[in-house]
C-alpha cells in the first residue's frame, strides 16, 4: 500500500518540525500574509504536482492508482531529507493532512471488524513518534488547538501524534473502528451511554493480609456461588434495557465480573435473544475481572466479540486493613477512534486518579470519552478530577457499584453511584445519581436498574 510510505514520511517531516521549530516560530507563522502563503504553495505545487488539484492550490485526491504511476514518494522522500525551509516544511505538513484524509479507513482488513496498531507509521525508531489519526468528535469545539497553543496542531485536521517519550512506561494500542460504527447515533444527534449498578449484594470479599518485600497486600477472593449466578441473570435483563433506550454504549462497574458473567453477556449479545428493532448497544463495558492478580474489563462489540481488555494499572490503597491491592499489569493502554466521538478509553477506578496517568490520557492521547468503571466508597476525588481538563472537551462517565456500600461497616453508601461531568460546544453539563435517586425507598431491588447520560450534537454537525 502506497499510502504507509507516505505515513513514514508525515512522520519524518513532524519530527523534524518538532525538533527545529519552537513555539515562537509558530506563533510568527500564524500571521503571514496570504501572499506569501500562496508562494509557498505554488512552490510546493512546482515540486509536487500529484499532490495537487490541476486547477488550483488545493490538495488533490488520494488515488492508489495515481500513486502507482507518479513520483511523488520519491520527491517527498528526498524533500524530506534535504529540506532547509521549514516553513515551506510546515505547509507540507499542512497538504500532507488534508490528502491523506480518511486514509486509514482503508488500513482496516476486508477480513476484519477492526484495525489494531501502534501507529500508522512504521518508522517509529527513526521519528520517536507515533502518527495517529484524528477522528472527528462532534461535541469538541472545531481547531481547538488553533486558540490554546502555538504549534504544529495549527496545521492539523486529520492526525495527530505522540511522542515516545511522552507515554513515560507505557504503551498504547489503538483500535481503529469502521466510519460508520456510531452511525445511529450521528443520525439522532446524540450520543447514549446507559449506565449500570449492579447488584446490591456483598459481593467482594477480601484475603488475609499477606506480605512480600516487606509490604503489605491483599487479593480479591472469587465471587460465591450465589452471587455469581444472580448477577448472570440480571446481565441480561440490563442489558435488554439499555437496548430499549437505544444507548450507544452500556458501562458496568468494577468488580462485579467473572468468566462466567463476561461469557454470559457474550452470549446474550450474540444470540441477540428478544431483541427490541433497534439492537444492542454498539460496545458494552464488562464489569471488571478480578483473577491471577489481574484486574481487567472486556469491552465487547454489539455481536459478544471482545474488542480488548483493559488492565488495571494501579491497585488501591487500602485503609483498613492497611493494605495494597496486588494486581500485575501489561503497561498497555486501549484507545478506540471512533468516527463522531473521537477517542475512548476505559481508566479503571484508581488508574483515573493518578495524576500522571490521567495526563497522558487527555492530553497525550487526547481521549474525548474516558469510562470509569469503579468499586469505592467515597466518590470526592472522582468528582474533582473530573473538571482537570475542560478546556480539552472531554467527557467523563463514572459508575460505581451499589454493592460498594458494603465496604462499610454500617452498610451505607456514601458514594454517589453515577457521575457524568459532559464539556464542549454545548458548555458544561454534570450530573450525579445517587442509589435513592436509582431506586428509591429502602428496599434494594437492582434488578438490572439502569440510567442513561446524553451527550448531544450541534444540529450542524449531524450526517
Amino acid at each position: 500500500m502506497y499510502v504507509q510510505y507516505l505515513y513514514n514520511i508525515f512522520a519524518r517531516i513532524l519530527n523534524i518540525l518538532i525538533n527545529r521549530l519552537n513555539e515562537r516560530d509558530f506563533e510568527k507563522m500564524r500571521n503571514i500574509k496570504m501572499d506569501y502563503e500562496n508562494t509557498i504553495l505554488l512552490k510546493l505545487k512546482d515540486k509536487f504536482p500529484d499532490l495537487f488539484d490541476k486547477e488550483t492550490l488545493n490538495v488533490a485526491e488520494l488515488s492508489e492508482f495515481r500513486l502507482a504511476n507518479s513520483t511523488l514518494i520519491q520527491d517527498l522522500e528526498y524533500e524530506s531529507s534535504h529540506c532547509e525551509d521549514m516553513w515551506e516544511m510546515v505547509f507540507l505538513v499542512r497538504c500532507l493532512d488534508g490528502f491523506l484524509e480518511d486514509s486509514f479507513y482503508d488500513c482496516i482488513p476486508t477480513d476484519e471488524d477492526w484495525y489494531v496498531f501502534h501507529g500508522l507509521n512504521n518508522n517509529v525508531d527513526e521519528c520517536r513518534l507515533y502518527l495517529l489519526p484524528r477522528t472527528m468528535c462532534r461535541w469538541e469545539h472545531k481547531n481547538r488547538d488553533a486558540y490554546t497553543s502555538y504549534s504544529i496542531y495549527y496545521y492539523l485536521r486529520n492526525f495527530y501524534y505522540i511522542r515516545v517519550k511522552d507515554m513515560e512506561g507505557y504503551a498504547a494500542r489503538h483500535i481503529l473502528m469502521p466510519k460508520s460504527f456510531f452511525n445511529m447515533a450521528l443520525k439522532r444527534g446524540e450520543f447514549r451511554i446507559a449506565v449500570s449498578p449492579g447488584i446490591d449484594k456483598k459481593v467482594v470479599e477480601v484475603t488475609e493480609i499477606y506480605e512480600r518485600d516487606n509490604s503489605c497486600y491483599i487479593s480479591v477472593k472469587p465471587m460465591t456461588d450465589f452471587v455469581e449466578k444472580e448477577l448472570q441473570e440480571i446481565m441480561p435483563i440490563t442489558l435488554k434495557k439499555a437496548a430499549e433506550k437505544e444507548a450507544d454504549i452500556l458501562l458496568f462497574p468494577e468488580m462485579l465480573g467473572s468468566d462466567k458473567i463476561i461469557s454470559c453477556l457474550s452470549e446474550e449479545l450474540y444470540g441477540r435473544n428478544e431483541l427490541p428493532d433497534n439492537g444492542f448497544p454498539k460496545l458494552t463495558v464488562c464489569p471488571t475481572v478480578w483473577k491471577n492478580h489481574r484486574n481487567s474489563c472486556a469491552v465487547l462489540d454489539e455481536m459478544g466479540e471482545t474488542i480488548f481488555e483493559q488492565c488495571k494499572h494501579h491497585g488501591v490503597d487500602m485503609k483498613r486493613p492497611r493494605a495494597k491491592e496486588d494486581i500485575e499489569t501489561d503497561r498497555c493502554i486501549y484507545i478506540l477512534h471512533c468516527y463522531g466521538i473521537g477517542r475512548i478509553a476505559v481508566a479503571i477506578c484508581k488508574d483515573f486518579l493518578i495524576t500522571k496517568y490521567l495526563r497522558i490520557l487527555a492530553e497525550v492521547l487526547k481521549v474525548n470519552l474516558l469510562l470509569v468503571p469503579s468499586f469505592t466508597s467515597g466518590d470526592y476525588q472522582f468528582e474533582s478530577l473530573s473538571f482537570k481538563y475542560p478546556e480539552l472537551d472531554w467527557c467523563v462517565i463514572w459508575v460505581n457499584a451499589c454493592s460498594s456500600r458494603w465496604l462499610n461497616e454500617r452498610g451505607t453508601q456514601s458514594a454517589h453511584v453515577f457521575m457524568a461531568y459532559m464539556a464542549g460546544r454545548q458548555g458544561i453539563i454534570t450530573e450525579k445519581i445517587s442509589m435513592d435517586d436509582l431506586c428509591g425507598g429502602e428496599e434494594r431491588c437492582c434488578q438490572g436498574c439502569t440510567h442513561v447520560y446524553r451527550i448531544k450534537f450541534d444540529e450542524e454537525v449531524r450526517i
